[in-house]
């Protein structure tokens, strides 16, 4: 049996390699999907932490908030002169006081002053905290504005949340 070659000579077709460089371009593009999906899925649970952090923060502020409702009747025949940790007066005439909703202000604000829960929370960097305002009366009607600052597993994670709470003596 005699073989036969294509180019009539006696010598087998040259091969010109089209597998191999077709197998490299599609094993480079698998790599290149492969890191794209990596780094994805790495900012992705980066963005989950944080979200976690921030619902922490907001979760300690609203537990400080709750504590100053719950402990109402309990600080409001406190003085609010300073004097005791947390408890300040509104001065209308203070330009420097008026600082309400303003996120420098409480961001800035010295907080190892302020008052603290009763029940500390776990999963925090630190324990939430709260300043409690006197505002001006209306009738016999006392108004406290509450600023509480929490923090989430993470120091950077924070919130700061204020309410305002009425007190009408009976």
């Amino acid at each position: 049996m005699t073989r036969r070659f294509e180019n009539g000579a006696g010598l087998p077709r040259r091969q010109r390699g089209i597998s191999l460089v077709m197998a490299l371009i599609f094993l480079t593009i698998l790599m290149l999907l492969g890191t794209s999906a990596t780094l994805n899925t790495n900012l992705q649970e980066r963005m989950a932490g944080n979200t976690r952090n921030r619902d922490l923060a907001f979760q300690a502020a609203e537990a400080a908030l709750k504590d100053a409702e719950t402990t109402l009747t309990a600080w409001r025949t406190l003085v609010f002169d300073g004097t005791v940790a947390g408890l300040i007066t509104y001065d209308p005439n203070d330009p420097n006081q008026d600082h309400g909703n303003d996120a420098d202000y409480w961001g800035s604000t010295n907080w190892s002053s302020s008052r603290s829960p009763a029940q500390s929370l776990s999963q925090v960097a630190e324990q939430p905290r709260y300043i409690v305002e006197r505002m001006p009366n209306v009738a016999a009607t006392e108004y406290y504005r509450v600023t509480a600052r929490g923090v989430g597993g993470d120091p950077n994670a924070v919130v700061i949340l204020q309410a305002l709470y009425t007190y009408t003596p009976p």
